[in-house]
């Protein structure tokens, strides 16, 4: 998967997960709005399993999930090392 196809598929996830396309406005504080829920979260957490990308809640800062962008960038890192995004 290439990393656009494989960014635009977060956010998709992301939207779905969060219920709302707030989500991908730049700046947005996920976490402090209320968008990146506790459900939200593990919904999200469950796409990206499906997609082959695990991440342990336990592993990253918290921080890391705060904004469309941060959640992107550590999807991106955690799907290179599994070799999904080239």
């Amino acid at each position: 998967m290439s990393e656009t196809q494989f960014e635009n598929e977060v956010r998709r996830l992301l939207t779905e997960a969060c219920g709302s396309d707030t989500v991908l406005r730049q700046g947005v504080d996920l976490l402090e709005t209320g968008l990146l829920d506790s459900l939200a979260f593990i919904t999200l957490l469950d796409g990206l399993e499906d997609m082959g990308v695990e991440i342990q809640p336990t592993q990253v800062e918290r921080e890391a999930f705060r904004t469309v962008t941060g959640i992107v960038e550590l999807c991106k890192t955690f799907a290179r090392e599994t070799g999904i995004v080239v």
